[in-house]
């Protein structure tokens, strides 16, 4: 109920700090799917949109894996999207509305991506 009615908000920063994402200063929040807080990494100024997912885990031949997300300094994972375990969004990124980043996908610094799964936008 309360994640609801702080998306974008200080308090949802604060509160998603006490459950262990680690989320630098000035970070905008709209989402609260980070299903595993202890490997969340959220940079500072760093955008993650609306509806958007920080996927920690995936199931595989019934094997489950855990593996961080990092969404670097100043990066965007826009709305809709979903990041994999071991994906790292570097700083200044962009990852465009309703995007896949794969299970260990590096996006570069200052690029813009877009798709599913994502590729490079000209």
């Amino acid at each position: 109920w309360f994640f609801n009615h702080s998306l974008g908000t200080a308090e949802l920063n604060t509160s998603l700090r006490l459950l262990g994402v680690k989320i630098g200063r000035g970070a905008w929040i709209e989402s609260y799917w980070f299903p595993e807080t202890d490997l969340c990494h959220i940079g500072a100024g760093a955008t993650v949109g609306p509806g958007t997912v920080v996927q920690t885990h995936l199931f595989q031949d019934r094997v489950m894996s855990l593996d961080t997300v990092t969404v670097d300094d100043g990066a965007t994972l826009a709305a809709h999207s979903v990041a994999l375990p071991a994906a790292r969004i570097h700083a200044g990124a962009t990852v465009a509305p309703g995007s896949l980043v794969m299970r260990g996908d590096q996006v570069p610094g200052h690029t813009t991506w877009q798709g599913n799964p994502i590729e490079p936008v000209n």
